[in-house]
């Protein structure tokens, strides 16, 4: 993970995990994450993290941290490129926060919720799902 202290602004490169947890923003069929996993309604902001100096292990933690705060299982996460979302005209923030210096907010989205979903509908159609390790989604 990232030093807390010297947290760089985010690459456009780099991956940005966002974690699913609820079975139903995953298409049963396809694993792929929806749109609704990338709503950040009703909040102004889409808390991701990044997978700058950290390790798989280090991500797959910091998920189950966040599962165990929100009382949800971890079901996986849905993975894109910063790029996708300064693409949609969104801005990627560092937001270190205690035990994820890799955390990072999407802000700048429109206030209208379906403006919204248009918007998540762009990103879930090129974000990969990575199953959360040793999880059935069946």
């Amino acid at each position: 993970m990232l030093d807390p202290d010297k947290v760089p602004e985010v690459g456009l490169n780099e991956r940005l995990s966002r974690y699913v947890l609820t079975k139903r923003h995953v298409n049963q069929e396809t694993k792929l994450p929806k749109a609704d996993a990338f709503v950040p309604h009703p909040y102004d902001e889409l808390s991701v993290t990044r997978d700058l100096d950290a390790s798989e292990d280090e991500i797959w933690d910091a998920g189950q941290r966040v599962a165990a705060q929100r009382g949800k299982p971890l079901i996986g996460r849905g993975d894109v490129i910063a790029a996708t979302y300064v693409g949609q005209k969104l801005k990627t923030i560092p937001d270190p926060v205690e035990a994820n210096p890799n955390h990072v907010n999407v802000a700048m989205w429109p206030s209208d919720k379906p403006q919204q979903r248009l918007i998540a509908l762009e990103i879930a159609a090129v974000a990969t799902f990575v199953e959360t390790p040793n999880v059935d989604l069946a």
